[in-house]
């Protein structure tokens, strides 16, 4: 009886719905110094209780100094986000997996030449975790 039961426990629990999560992360400054090269956050990784759980939104900001704004992406990899504004909220591409990290990508606005500092990088990524993940450990 305590097997068949515990065997209708663990059978129920695989068909659990996916449970929502989120992870955050910030950066140190990403100083945008020259022309027609893109400058790189260091990656933001994500914690261990995001592996296996597909991303959903993600929210960012930074901040700048007044002038030219730079282009700006979030990277996964080769898959990117361009961001047009400091802060915001979107969807994630398709390709982007929970468990890897992310960066901030910066190049200055066509034209520009004088370098900038991009600061307070930070970013929240939030996910579905898969049906039976523990997510005792949060």
């Amino acid at each position: 009886m305590r097997k068949a039961l515990g065997a209708a426990l663990l059978l129920l629990a695989g068909l659990a719905p996916a449970a929502p999560g989120s992870w955050t992360a910030s950066a140190p400054a990403v100083r945008v110094a020259g022309p027609d090269r893109d400058y790189l956050s260091r990656p933001l990784t994500p914690p261990p209780l995001a592996a296996g759980a597909t991303p959903t939104q993600v929210s960012w900001r930074y901040r700048l100094p007044i002038g030219p704004a730079p282009r700006a992406w979030l990277c996964q990899g080769r898959h990117c986000l361009a961001l047009d504004q400091p802060r915001g909220r979107a969807p994630v591409p398709a390709d982007w997996r929970g468990d890897r990290p992310l960066r901030f990508r910066f190049r200055l606005a066509e034209g520009a030449r004088q370098p900038l500092r991009v600061r307070d990088l930070r970013l929240t990524l939030a996910y579905q975790a898969r049906a039976g993940m523990d997510r005792s450990d949060k």
